[in-house]
């Protein structure tokens, strides 16, 4: 009896020895991959630069904290790195719909310097806005006070500081949420028609992907503004591949859901060139190399519709190092 029980074991043994050589070998694969293809990823299709990308700014060049030299400089940047659109952080909107800083002369002389010496770029005030999901001041946008207010803070930035427009970003916006569809509405109704109405637009959610904005709520989304920037970084994502994965599917189904709106507005994809993150960015998935990647892959497409593109926004300036800039002009321009 013992004999056959021993018997039975020694046959076993084999199997298990080549089932841990096999999940030995899946996990070498899997960490070479992991670390192997940010080095040896070359990016795929071709670039779709149009020569209206955005930049994401710091809140010091609204507060005034630079020279009219240093802006002459940002100008000139601007116009060669092929920025149509700088998003100046203005912080933050308060519980009662107001700007929790104001510096009217400050913004007056930047706009004014840009309107001067590089007339092609468009100023916008980027506004953080924040819900019970994101950090900061909870804003109650089902409140139609606090939305007047915060339309007249859209207007003050546009008529009085001389920005070329505004973008809500509203975080974490979920799927469906109307009270942001009001918003936009009516800050679309109150702005001059010259005047640009800008989304920082969460992800497409998908079956691999679940967080995010549908399909049909983002093209309700196109149709209440002229501009929508998806925050293609904070994904959470941990694995290069699998982010590469996603952003290709933004360039397709961005593009292709705002052309089918009828909507006539555009979209830019954000690219991350910032380091420092929580939970929610790796450096090593989500950097500048893959996005690039990703979106020049996405675009490639043939489902992409590319009449809706206008370009990439890098966030932001303050953390892109000169490394960065060159990758960015090798494989976008």
């Amino acid at each position: 009896m013992q004999d056959r029980t021993s018997y039975r074991l020694t046959r076993r043994r084999p199997w298990r020895r080549w089932l841990g050589l096999a999940i030995l070998g899946l996990v070498l694969l899997v960490a070479c991959d992991y670390y192997g293809y940010p080095r040896w990823a070359r990016p795929g299709g071709r670039s779709f630069n149009r020569g209206s990308n955005g930049l994401y700014l710091r809140y010091t060049w609204y507060f005034g904290r630079r020279t009219d030299a240093e802006v002459r400089r940002l100008a000139r940047r601007l116009r060669e790195e092929q920025i149509r659109y700088a998003y100046f952080h203005t912080r933050s909107i308060t519980a009662k719909g107001t700007l929790e800083f104001r510096y009217p002369d400050a913004a007056r002389r930047l706009t004014a310097a840009l309107h001067e010496t590089a007339p092609s770029v468009k100023s916008i005030a980027w506004v953080s806005v924040a819900n019970e999901r994101g950090v900061g001041e909870v804003v109650n946008l089902s409140a139609e006070p606090v939305r007047r207010i915060m339309i007249k803070e859209a207007g003050w930035l546009v008529n009085e500081c001389g920005f070329d427009g505004v973008q809500w970003d509203y975080e974490v916006c979920a799927d469906g949420d109307e009270g942001f569809l009001q918003l936009l509405r009516q800050t679309r109704a109150a702005l001059p028609k010259d005047k640009l109405l800008s989304v920082a637009a969460p992800v497409l959610s998908s079956r691999f992907y679940p967080w995010g904005w549908s399909e049909d709520y983002f093209a309700r989304v196109a149709r209440t503004c002229d501009q929508l920037t998806v925050m293609c970084y904070d994904t959470g994502i941990r694995v290069p591949r699998g982010y590469v994965s996603l952003v290709r599917s933004q360039a397709r189904r961005a593009t292709r859901g705002v052309a089918r709106s009828g909507a006539g507005s555009h979209v830019l994809l954000g690219v991350p060139t910032y380091h420092a993150g929580g939970r929610s960015h790796s450096p090593h998935a989500e950097n500048l190399l893959l996005a690039l990647k990703g979106v020049r892959e996405g675009l490639s497409d043939t489902r992409a519709d590319r009449s809706a593109f206008e370009g990439v926004a890098l966030l932001a300036d303050w953390t892109t190092e000169r490394n960065e800039w060159h990758l960015y002009r090798r494989l976008w321009f």
